[in-house]
């Protein structure tokens, strides 16, 4: 699983220099007083184009942070029989072009976001789980599925596995040995990688980064708890990881954001899809946003974009912009 607004423009303001030049300018051709009158007006009129900038860009950061985070264009997602990558048009779900198998004897399982508008793709199969980087053209058209062939992380991957990359290119994944799970970190770049795995029986998911912390959630005693561990550190069993916060019963998915501050959730009650904001030590905040479901879905997957804006999988693809995208034939989906 996986989670950058934009940025204003500023005005440009007159050189000290320039507007020195030009009192002098208006001194050589006007009597002494005219020219004080002119250039207090004139300096005036600085002043007053000054404010009004600020007050413009004042209201246009206001504008900028009291509005929905973009939508990213396209959303990938990975066939619910593991047969194929497809691509869809966030705004009409529509595919983009024909769908993507796996290499040769394997299925993929899950998907990411990663750096610089790229994701990652995991697959599994003869007990080890590989990964690709998939890169798309502006038409959101597969550019390229390009092996990382450095990252394996040894063991099988379940229906409830979990994938996350981190901003520097690191991947997180969940293996299991039946109902007992490892968290792998893999270096894609070198290879490196470090294992915490647990003999308790749990799911784990939600794997989110913010900086080297590596959050999780896991059902392991009972109640779903986010914790932590320091991807930094020696790597040991997942029992010494530190546990962040409880979330409530009835939470099927959470993630904590890249900041650290904020742990986001999902649910489905009463007919609805609901997003809810917690801080850190998992007291509730704002509902981010709500969306009505048919029946009692199984929430599947929550997956950030870089500006925040959020896609959550349960049956369809629901998006912060209107209508559910098609969904129910998907396993996972990231944008």
């Amino acid at each position: 699983m996986r989670v950058t607004p934009m940025d204003g423009r500023h005005g440009k303001h007159q050189e000290p220099a320039r507007g020195s030049r030009l009192r002098e300018a208006w001194r050589g051709l006007l009597p002494i007083g005219v020219a004080t009158g002119v250039v207090l007006v004139v300096g005036g009129g600085f002043d007053v184009l000054e404010r009004h900038q600020g007050a413009e860009k004042s209201r246009s950061a206001k504008a900028a942070s009291d509005a929905e985070p973009t939508v990213p264009r396209f959303v990938v997602g990975v066939a619910a029989d593991g047969s194929a990558l497809v691509v869809r048009d966030s705004g009409t779900g529509a595919d983009t072009g024909p769908p993507v198998a796996p290499p040769p004897g394997r299925r993929f399982t899950r998907v990411a976001s990663g750096p610089d508008g790229t994701y990652v793709v995991a697959s599994s199969g003869g007990g080890t789980v590989t990964f690709q980087r998939l890169a798309l053209d502006d038409d959101g058209r597969v550019e390229e599925l390009a092996p990382l062939p450095k990252a394996v992380a040894p063991g099988e991957s379940a229906d409830w596995s979990d994938l996350a990359v981190a901003a520097d290119g690191r991947i997180a994944y969940v293996t299991y040995a039946g109902t007992r799970g490892t968290v792998a970190v893999l270096d894609p770049d070198t290879g490196a990688r470090k294992a915490w795995p647990t003999t308790l029986r749990g799911r784990i998911g939600g794997l989110s980064w913010s900086g080297d912390t590596l959050a999780f959630a896991w059902t392991a005693s009972g109640a779903p708890q986010i914790r932590t561990i320091d991807t930094a550190a020696p790597a040991g069993d997942l029992t010494s990881s530190k546990a962040l916060a409880t979330l409530p019963s009835g939470t099927s998915a959470a993630f904590l954001r890249p900041d650290g501050s904020t742990i986001v959730t999902g649910r489905v009650q009463d007919a609805n899809l609901v997003l809810q904001a917690f801080t850190a030590s998992g007291e509730p905040g704002q509902v981010i946003w709500k969306h009505p479901v048919e029946g009692d879905p199984e929430l599947k997957a929550l997956d950030p974009a870089e500006n925040g804006a959020l896609l959550a999988l349960a049956d369809d693809v629901h998006t912060p912009a209107g209508d559910p995208l098609p969904g129910k034939d998907l396993a996972d989906a990231a944008w």
